[in-house]
């Protein structure tokens, strides 16, 4: 009865440091020995709807003199800091709120302040639910779209504006805390950046978009490469063995004239085109006759982790509502950052890099081109060298502008003065903003161009950061 008791204990105390020493060596070699994009799906399986709704422009105003912004928050945390009051706010029963007009919410940039602005406009509800407020309260009746979310950071009480174009909500809060986040503003404000101010004011006309006068630091040099290696034929076939929840043997594969490949399994189908774009199809399984946004951000966000993975610094940049055969769903757009930078393409190889169709629970439609940083460290001239700021951009450009505000708004030059032609022109400039360019002329090494991306009514100019050129456009 010892003996056997004896034997049963050394067997348990083998497991357990069979168990002990594996753990070990997991810990010390996490994916080694996971499969290239398994590997991608597991560092990036985390990716949840909150990562969704998120900024893609950051206002910091200082005083009344002394603004910035930025484009990327990685290194400061502002949103992140944020969100858990922006939760409270949303879910609390002791709020108070006013409406402000734009001219007197125009004034409350000259105090100590973050306005974080959203790619397009959201829900508030929806922003309130990847927030994780189960419950939210009135502020998504009052104002049920935002496009940009103002944080007053000043001496006196703190308090939030939520806003859509010309709507402005201000939300008080007696328990809101956002101390951690004026320490932060306060930690950048000591730092060395870039001033921006508005045009209002160094043009001297109706627009209230931020532009630096000079810059203090310059933009990498970027060499990207494409995500998919189409010239590894094991590599394809794991990314659709990783679609399709099947071993290849399973699944047709097709090589088309043009070098890409088909991957066709019952009626879902996998494209891998030659120059990186893939392409996914899948029937719906049912009718869906009601679109649901929540429904449908989740199931993308839980497609995204599973197939191949989240590239770094993806964020969502448009919701559209789609139609297909009386179903009813939404097309997702998502754009992302290198180095801090929106990318954007500069080839109409797609839209954009990556777009899904969603009709709630069921993904019909996918599309995925994504470029990878390739980490290159090389010197050159250009880094060295003094950036162009916004304001000489507009300065050396100025001619074309005004020509396409002509051709847009067909207008005949003689019968406008010139004075006043100006001041129209330089009022419709919507957004300036820091970008990269990619080329896609090649499938590796391929160098991204800094610019400042311009937009200008249905126009979009890029001139090149160091030289002003006009590197793209499009209408």
């Amino acid at each position: 009865m010892f003996k056997e008791r004896l034997k049963t204990f050394l067997l348990l105390s083998l497991v357990f440091i069979s168990v002990f020493l594996t753990r070990r060596l997991w810990i010390q070699m996490p994916y080694e020995i996971l499969p290239l994009f398994q590997k991608e799906e597991a560092l990036s399986a985390n990716y949840l709807f909150t990562d969704m709704i998120k900024p893609d422009k950051y206002l910091l105003n200082f005083d009344e003199k002394n603004h910035t912004i930025f484009n990327n928050d990685d290194n400061n945390n502002l949103w992140t800091s944020t969100r858990s009051s922006l939760a409270d706010i949303l879910s609390s029963n002791s709020v108070k709120t006013e409406t402000l007009s734009t001219e007197e919410f125009s004034t409350y940039y000259k105090k100590k302040s973050i306005v974080f602005y959203f790619p397009e406009k959201f829900s508030t509800y929806i922003l309130a639910r990847s927030l994780d407020v189960t419950k939210p309260n009135s502020i998504t009746e009052k104002i049920p779209n935002v496009d940009n979310i103002y944080l007053y950071l000043g001496p006196e009480e703190p308090y939030v504006v939520f806003s859509e174009k010309d709507r402005h909500l201000k939300v008080y809060d007696p328990n809101l805390d956002l101390e951690n986040v004026k320490h932060k503003l306060k930690a950048i404000e000591e730092k060395d950046y870039t001033y921006y101010y508005p045009i209002r004011e160094t043009l001297n006309v109706d627009n209230n978009v931020y532009i630096p006068y000079r810059m203090s630091k310059s933009m990498p040099l970027v060499y990207v490469e494409n995500e998919l290696n189409t010239d590894n034929i094991k590599e394809i076939r794991n990314i659709a063995e990783i679609f399709f929840k099947r071993n290849i043997d399973y699944l047709r594969e097709i090589v088309e004239n043009n070098g890409s490949i088909l991957y066709v399994y019952n009626q879902k189908v996998l494209k891998v085109h030659q120059n990186g774009l893939l392409e996914y199809f899948s029937p719906l399984e049912e009718p869906v006759k009601e679109r649901n946004l929540y429904i449908s951000l989740n199931t993308a966000s839980e497609f995204l982790s599973n197939h191949i993975g989240v590239p770094k610094d993806l964020y969502l940049s448009k919701i559209e509502k789609i139609e297909s055969e009386q179903n009813l769903g939404y097309r997702l757009t998502f754009k992302y950052r290198i180095r801090g930078f929106p990318v954007f393409l500069g080839k109409d190889i797609v839209e954009d890099f990556i777009q899904i169709d969603v009709f709630n629970k069921y993904v019909r439609n996918y599309k995925r081109f994504i470029r990878k940083d390739m980490n290159i460290n090389t010197y050159d001239e250009t880094e060295a060298s003094q950036m162009l700021s916004a304001f000489d951009i507009i300065n050396m450009n100025y001619g074309l502008l005004q020509m396409g505000y002509i051709q847009d708004n067909k207008l005949l030059v003689e019968d406008i003065d010139g004075e006043v032609l100006k001041e129209k022109v330089l009022s419709s400039i919507d957004d300036i903003s820091l970008a990269y360019l990619d080329p896609c002329l090649n499938k590796d090494k391929e160098e991204l161009v800094g610019v400042w991306l311009l937009k200008v009514g249905n126009r979009t100019y890029a001139f090149d950061v160091y030289d002003g050129n006009l590197v793209f456009s499009r209408k």
